[in-house]
């Protein structure tokens, strides 16, 4: 009898050591992984851009004083939205208009050809007020605009150390031709391409982000 006691009270004790070996384990496997796991990191990404561009159309456009002139100044006319909150480090934006021939239109046409053929771009804060503007009336290459507080603005400026929170609104109006010629180096389409995008602070967390990938942190507020 004393035997089966003592086997059983042996037995109990070797089970005890086990499970408590067992969770020691455990907990230091845990110490040790977070141990090993890298700290997030911030990073600075941009956000998808907004884009409006536009290649006009033979005839979408009417000459002003023609019979069938029917047409506001501005036969394009758009408008897109950004979103802006404190986490924004900086606005961009670049554009470029393709207006072929635009040195010989102007030599025909006169000094009104910022009536005739243009492209305006509107940057406006999330009260109305203008921040950027600018108006081509020929051809300009690839041009950029960095700001990187309201400071930056070139007409009301604003916040020095960032942005207003809010809706920031991109304003386009323009109007250009097309032509169909019988001979293709006499034919001509003119077009633009307006981009406005934000860099953001964004948190990379090792163990769940791939490369590339990232949290914004707006989002994790």
């Amino acid at each position: 009898m004393n035997k089966v006691a003592s086997s059983i009270s042996l037995s109990l004790l070797m089970l005890l050591s086990i499970a408590s070996s067992g969770c020691m384990g455990l907990a230091m496997q845990r110490e040790l992984m977070e141990g090993m796991r890298d700290d997030p990191r911030e990073e600075i990404v941009p956000v998808e851009p907004i884009v409006q561009s536009h290649i006009f159309a033979q005839n979408e456009c009417i000459l002003p004083g023609t019979e069938s002139y029917s047409q506001e100044t501005d036969c394009y006319s758009n408008e897109s939205v950004i979103l802006v909150d404190e986490t924004v480090s900086k606005m961009l934006l670049d554009f470029s208009v393709s207006f072929e021939w635009s040195s010989t239109v102007g030599e025909f046409l006169g000094n009104n050809t910022d009536e005739l053929r243009f492209v305006e771009i509107t940057l406006l804060k999330p009260n109305g007020d203008k921040c950027w503007e600018y108006l081509a009336t020929s051809s300009v290459g690839q041009m950029s605009l960095e700001l990187r507080s309201e400071s930056d603005c070139t007409i009301s400026l604003g916040n020095s150390s960032g942005f207003t929170d809010g809706n920031w609104v991109l304003q386009v109006r323009a109007r250009g031709y097309a032509l169909s010629a019988p001979i293709d180096t006499l034919s001509f389409e003119d077009e633009f391409r307006v981009s406005l995008w934000v860099t953001k602070k964004c948190i990379v967390f090792p163990e769940i982000h791939a490369d590339g990938e990232c949290t914004f942190s707006s989002e994790l507020e």
